[in-house]
């Protein structure tokens, strides 16, 4: 199979692999860097201090300092980020995106080199990779449609998850190791962030050529065709606020996660990553699942069945408080049920966007998930400062997801029938229902064989 996406029609397995690379390599560096200045900045601020919590709250305030700052550029740039995806050709985008990311991998290693404890050059680096992969997302979500046919959108947009959870495991497992390994000497460890990053800008150079979707209009019209594209498409209009409320408990659990590991768990710098790498290595599996599952279209019936799976989890995790291997256990559980809730609606988004305004509302729905993001990184630390223990933001995080979960179900039923049939068909029989052939390949008006016709839309529930 091919793509006419470039004047030589390249496979569409080599355009992938470079588009899967050079994501993999950015996403890799931003939790590495990102983790390499949180645990600098829980360091420098707990020195000295017992666990317990006031420790906690601490490290809670640490936490969500650095993922604001680097939240906030995405909040603030993505709309410019979309502006570019239409504008300009998205492999442009991307090459020249991966070229600023080596110069702020090269700053980080100049700012420890400085001041090996961290300090305030090491934040603004993280600031500066906020804004670089703000604009780097929608040119590298836009041009997936571009590159594969849309039978197969679910299942690429299952590897092109797969790839960057995989970079977020390794990446946040690496943070910490890179660091104690640096010891002194904590500028080698961004050093060789740098050297990836050359890797995912050669790599990039594969993807092929595609043409830009328009040829005028700046953020105002980014802004006002994204709308209509949204207002126009109710499937559309029910996938950002959705979006919004799924990733403000993600984030709010993933923060927390990183202060259980230090203030709970008590595991050393090395070993601080490795509960984000476990919730990742569930991400990668829920996120080839979901491709399997899907088949040939885009299966919104598997959002439901995830909430429930994230609801389940962060209830264990604040009810049982778990030691090592049961927290291990449900973070893997929680990474699989989150990765059918995103994946999904990440194929929904690509699907249902016109393709000369793709880039315009993915860079309006990250608008909308970046701000989810900041709301959830600013209510962990409230959260904190209000005395709630790691244990006890769990069990919020879950009572929220019931909230969600029966919101989302009161607007659009449909979903929990399409839920039904993905059991039937992949889970409990595993054959071939009568009448299959009437459920939609892409997810339109679900017929069944007594042609009863259910409402068009989809779930996302906050999970």
């Amino acid at each position: 199979m091919t793509t006419a996406a470039g004047p030589d029609q390249q496979p569409v397995s080599r355009s992938l692999h470079g588009l899967l690379t050079a994501q993999f390599c950015g996403a890799f560096n931003d939790n590495a860097w990102k983790l390499m200045v949180a645990l600098l900045a829980i360091r420098q601020a707990t020195a000295g201090m017992a666990p317990g919590p006031e420790l906690e709250t601490v490290a809670q305030t640490q936490t969500a300092k650095a993922f604001i700052i680097f939240t906030l550029p995405l909040v603030l740039l993505s709309l410019i980020g979309g502006t570019l995806a239409d504008r300009v050709s998205k492999r442009t985008v991307i090459i020249t995106i991966k070229v600023v990311e080596i110069l702020l991998m090269a700053a980080g290693t100049v700012a420890l080199w400085i001041n090996p404890a961290g300090g305030m050059l090491p934040l603004i680096v993280l600031c500066g990779m906020g804004v670089h992969s703000a604009l780097f997302s929608p040119s590298k979500y836009g041009i997936l449609p571009e590159l594969i046919p849309h039978e197969r959108l679910a299942a690429g947009n299952g590897l092109l998850e797969l790839w960057t959870f995989s970079a977020i495991l390794l990446g946040t497992a690496a943070g910490g190791f890179l660091l104690q390994l640096a010891g002194d000497r904590t500028w080698l460890a961004p050093l060789a962030l740098t050297i990836l990053s050359v890797i995912g800008l050669v790599t990039a150079f594969s993807i092929p050529p595609v043409v830009p979707a328009r040829t005028e209009g700046g953020v105002g019209a980014t802004l006002r065709i994204a709308w209509e594209a949204i207002r126009t498409e109710r499937m559309l209009r029910m996938a950002i606020p959705m979006e919004i409320c799924f990733w403000t408990i993600a984030s709010l659990f993933m923060q927390n996660v990183i202060v259980y590991a230090k203030a709970v768990l008590q595991l050393s710098d090395a070993q601080s990553g490795l509960p984000l790498t476990v919730l990742s290595v569930g991400i990668g599996i829920g996120a080839i699942l979901v491709g399997r599952i899907s088949r040939n279209r885009v299966e919104y019936g598997l959002i439901p069945l995830g909430a429930i799976g994230v609801f389940l989890a962060l209830f264990l995790l604040g009810i049982l408080k778990p030691l090592l291997m049961g927290t291990f256990f449900l973070l893997g559980a929680l990474g699989i049920s989150s990765a059918f809730i995103f994946v999904s609606l990440n194929a929904i988004l690509q699907w249902k966007s016109p393709p000369d305004r793709r880039g315009a509302v993915i860079s309006v729905s990250n608008t909308c998930v970046f701000t989810g993001i900041l709301l959830g990184s600013l209510a962990g630390g409230s959260l904190a400062n209000a005395g709630l223990s790691t244990t006890g933001i769990f069990l919020t995080t879950a009572g929220m997801t019931v909230i969600g979960t029966l919101w989302a179900l009161w607007i659009l039923p449909d979903t929990a029938i399409r839920l039904m049939l993905v059991i039937l068909t992949n889970t409990l029989y595993r054959l071939r229902i009568v009448g299959q052939h009437h459920v939609p390949q892409t997810g339109g008006a679900l017929l069944v064989p007594n042609h009863v016709s259910f409402i068009d839309g989809f779930l996302l529930i906050s999970s």
